[in-house]
């Protein structure tokens, strides 16, 4: 596809998730997509034959989006400490750091559009959202198995639902900053969720390089 039929798309696809965004998915519509985007009607069906298309491949730019952001905090947080607890501690932190420096139009959860509005699309839209969430979920369940081999918790807790916790809280957090229309919501939820995770493993002072077990 040559430079300049990518870019159109590119651009489409970030006009109609703006609008998701801002206003749910079945108020982008193909004319307030094509005013936002500034493209003809002939142009957006060139590169989307239907909406249901448009709906799938914004979705899977999102989830892979989503995907390589995830890996790569994990990466970093790698790189900065050896040990799995605080590479967990790290790793809420960088999303912190997310938080608070996303633009307002940014500042929510695509899927979580997507899933008010379930009934609007197929399976296979579906099965994308329900892959993000179980890669998420497989990624932090299995640092924090890693954690819990070091640094025995607290109480008896399961490491892969104490990850899709977390995307709970992450995703969640938009949600409730939209309603207070706050956006320090999102920031507050995960610093609670960090504060969750000391308490968990008995880390007596937040950012200690050697976490302590309770005896």
């Amino acid at each position: 596809m040559p430079a300049s039929a990518t870019d159109t798309r590119e651009r489409i696809l970030d006009a109609a998730q703006r609008i998701v965004m801002r206003r749910g998915f079945a108020s982008a519509s193909v004319d307030a997509i094509q005013e936002e985007a500034e493209i003809s009607r002939g142009t957006f069906f060139y590169h989307f034959p239907s909406k249901d298309d448009l709906a799938r491949e914004l979705l899977l730019r999102y989830a892979e989006e989503d995907r390589e952001m995830t890996e790569d905090f994990m990466r970093k947080a790698e790189r900065l400490t050896r040990d799995p607890l605080q590479q967990l501690l790290v790793f809420v932190g960088l999303h912190e750091e997310l938080f608070e420096e996303m633009e307002d139009y940014q500042a929510g959860c695509l899927f979580a559009s997507y899933s008010y509005e379930a009934g609007l699309f197929d399976d296979e839209t579906h099965e994308v959202i329900n892959d993000s969430v179980d890669s998420f979920k497989e990624l932090v369940g299995s640092k924090i198995a890693e954690a819990m081999d070091t640094h025995p918790p607290r109480v008896p807790v399961e490491p892969y639902a104490v990850a899709e916790m977390a995307y709970g809280i992450m995703q969640g957090a938009f949600i409730v900053s939209r309603v207070r229309d706050d956006r320090s919501v999102m920031l507050e939820h995960l610093r609670q969720f960090r504060t969750y995770l000391e308490l968990l493993f008995g880390v007596e002072e937040v950012g200690s390089s050697q976490p302590q077990n309770a005896s």
